[in-house]
């Protein structure tokens, strides 16, 4: 496919959309342009351009060394939702003509935005003196965006099913229109995954793309959503499994299986799409990843968790934790949540294990050549985390709330579920800080390379 023929998708945070607000409040005349600095990443099928910083000089080059940035411009108008933003879009559109003929203007973007509406939104991709519009504008956690296209306003969306007549008549038609349009995916299809997943479809979600590179194993069983012994003596992959699960559930569901991992490049390209990330394994190279990617790309994620503690024959505890990775979150590293020779067995070669193992041969055994240790849970702790991290991804999906944490840890077994939130800033030492809404040209930053022995993600 042509970069002609690709898609253009605009991917802005919330703290631009924020920032665009602020701006117009206070401004003196009847609109704000502001110049905006863009990351471009190319996926197969899509140019997908996030939004680096606003307010940028215009004059100036983008910074050396970081390829694939570009200045944009953003006109901000107060308009009110319909008439006022179509008779502000006109005289964006005679801009639009005068600027696309520079070819170091690539983006142009007209926004409006009224109280109490949803944000207006037009946008056009200019290259070689040819002007495209964007297909899609996604800002995060922000999904009521009417994207006008050619001065015309987007279609009526579908009206729901009858299956779906207790959600809508508690979230309204409007928030089962939105998740129609919108697209999760989520990484691991395990335990919490194959809870999530299957909720996610029942509410409405258009486009549910599904990462895994395991197979149902007979441990698996007791927490693992839809599987069953068939599915262990025919070896049969997670996601495959989890994915014939949401067909059956509804047949009109775009779902995708990928047989891989964070950070594959195949994996990346269909989060830089989503609008919401679901992080559901134990690894910490996929909380890793997770966190990196949904800070280069502006996808809000949620990881998901959970684990019995014990002692002396008494289970002393039985720990669910949800954690927060938006564009703006600390990283796994700033919170502490990582080990470095966990990460290293994770990520090493059973060929290089056992190397290590022979040259330590009757002296003491390195630590990251040890076997990885296993979490301890079962499937109603699973169940419970899954469930909670599907449901507040609606609440995103949606509009209609927000998760009231950024790091929720509740004990199933103490008093009042002991619930806690554990707030916590980006470290400054830390380079997570600077890869914001990068994408592609943010790699530098990847906490990891994929090692070449693992097997290239696929479609199955």
């Amino acid at each position: 496919m042509s970069d002609r023929d690709k898609r253009v998708v605009l991917r802005l945070s919330r703290r631009d959309l924020d920032g665009f607000g602020a701006a117009l409040a206070a401004a003196t005349g009847t609109f704000v342009d502001l110049p905006m600095l863009l990351a471009a990443s190319e996926t197969r099928e899509a140019l997908v351009l996030t939004v680096v910083e606003t307010g940028v000089d215009e004059a100036v080059a983008p910074e050396a060394g970081r390829d694939g940035l570009t200045v944009g411009r953003v006109r901000i108008v107060p308009a009110d939702a319909g008439a006022g933003f179509a008779g502000a879009l006109e005289d964006w559109q005679r801009t639009v003509a005068t600027r696309t003929a520079d070819t170091s203007c690539m983006v142009l973007v007209g926004l409006g935005q009224a109280a109490d509406a949803p944000v207006e939104v037009a946008a056009v991709h200019g290259a070689g003196g040819s002007a495209a519009a964007v297909e899609r504008v996604i800002i995060e956690r922000t999904p009521q965006v009417r994207l006008w296209r050619e001065g015309h306003p987007p279609a009526l969306p579908e009206l729901p099913p009858e299956r779906v007549a207790r959600f809508t008549s508690s979230f309204g038609v409007e928030a089962w229109q939105r998740l129609r349009r919108a697209c999760a995916v989520v990484i691991g299809a395990g335990g919490t995954g194959s809870v999530a997943i299957p909720i996610l479809a029942r509410a409405g979600v258009g486009r549910i793309v599904i990462v895994d590179t395991d197979e149902i194993s007979a441990s698996n069983l007791e927490r693992t959503h839809a599987s069953f012994p068939e599915h262990v003596a025919a070896p049969t992959k997670k996601a495959v499994l989890a994915r014939d699960h949401v067909r059956q559930i509804d047949p009109d569901i775009d779902v995708v299986a990928i047989d891989g991992r964070l950070p594959q490049w195949a994996v990346v390209e269909a989060i830089a799409e989503a609008d919401v990330l679901l992080g559901c394994t134990d690894q910490h190279t996929s909380r890793l990843a997770l966190s990196d990617v949904a800070r280069r790309f502006l996808v809000p994620a949620i990881d998901c968790g959970g684990l019995i503690e014990g002692a002396n024959g008494h289970v002393t505890g039985q720990i669910i934790q949800l954690v927060l990775f938006r564009p703006d979150d600390p990283c796994p590293r700033c919170r502490g949540m990582i080990n470095d020779v966990r990460v290293a067995q994770e990520l090493m070669s059973p060929q290089e294990r056992a190397r290590l193992l022979a040259q330590s041969a009757g002296g003491s055994v390195p630590p990251e050549a040890a076997d990885i240790p296993q979490i301890d849970t079962v499937g109603y702790i699973t169940t419970v985390s899954g469930t909670l991290a599907a449901g507040y991804a609606i609440g995103w999906l949606t509009g209609r709330f927000d998760p009231p944490f950024e790091r929720m840890q509740m004990n199933l077994v103490a008093d009042c579920l002991d619930v806690t939130n554990r707030p916590q800033r980006i470290d400054p030492a830390c380079g997570c800080r600077h890869a914001r809404g990068l994408g592609d040209a943010g790699q530098v930053f990847a906490p990891f390379v994929p090692p070449a022995h693992w097997p290239p993600a696929r479609t199955v």
